[in-house]
């Protein structure tokens, strides 16, 4: 973990001028704020594959390792499937639902932390036949390929060869059958949002008073997470030098 106190400290470090102490007047809300863009900022690029530093969460070990706090392993995380259109056989189960290490959702919360997809299983039953896993093809279909692949013999889900295909839709996982069976339970790993980062010391927007939580990240990742905040407040505070200096920085980092 990295000690949000560490953060804080050195946020100043790097946007202030010392002789000066020029930008130095920055509230605290401000700096969790941008510590916790910049948390967000780090996974989307990591998994983004057009950007030369994502290539996926799987092109690279380190990147894996990166992010591996942040993985949720399919079995902690099992959800009720519903059928919600019997002409193509569509099945969903809620994403919303899902919650870090398979606790139930925190009172008074209605969304859980998924964040990203990353692939999942699910238990069918046909006939005498009860809770047989199903594995769900490596990454998912687009909307607009799901009935092309369930006209296709090669395609078409099969109870028999243990397999489906899944989409995505407005936080539900759409999984699919040839009708000749029933989903029950999915199996979803994913990647949870970051827990957010906080310190002592002022009134959040809600009234309550803050708490002092560190960044769950790995330490070693503590000077890519500040490049990203102190560019966000280097930009807000119009800090030139510091926009610049962490821009050539954050270029080196790839």
């Amino acid at each position: 973990m990295i000690p949000v106190k560490s953060m804080l400290y050195n946020l100043d470090m790097k946007l202030n001028k010392v002789a000066t102490l020029e930008h130095q007047i920055i509230p605290l809300e401000n700096k969790i704020v941008a510590l916790n863009e910049a948390q967000i900022k780090i996974v989307k690029l990591k998994l983004d594959p057009n950007n030369p530093l994502g290539l996926g969460l799987d092109a690279f070990k380190k990147r894996y390792e990166d992010l591996e706090v942040l993985i949720e392993d399919a079995f902690d995380h099992p959800l009720p499937v519903q059928e919600v259109d019997p002409n193509i056989n569509e099945w969903q189960a809620d994403l919303t639902q899902l919650y870090k290490g398979g606790e139930p959702l925190p009172e008074g919360q209605t969304q859980g932390d998924y964040m990203f997809y990353i692939d999942s299983y699910v238990l069918a039953t046909k006939g005498t036949c009860v809770d047989k896993v199903l594995y769900v093809n490596r990454g998912l279909t687009k909307h607009s390929d799901v009935l092309t692949l369930l006209a296709n013999n090669n395609y078409i889900p099969s109870f028999e060869y243990a397999e489906t295909f899944s989409t995505i839709s407005g936080y539900q996982l759409g999984l699919y059958t040839d009708g000749t069976f029933t989903l029950v339970t999915a199996y979803v790993s994913y990647i949870r949002y970051p827990q957010k980062i906080d310190y002592a010391g002022y009134i959040d927007l809600d009234g309550n008073p803050s708490i002092t939580q560190d960044s769950e990240f790995p330490h070693y990742m503590e000077d890519e997470l500040l490049n990203y905040a102190v560019l966000e407040l280097a930009m807000d505070t119009e800090n030139v030098a510091a926009v610049q200096s962490t821009g050539e920085r954050i270029k080196l980092s790839e």
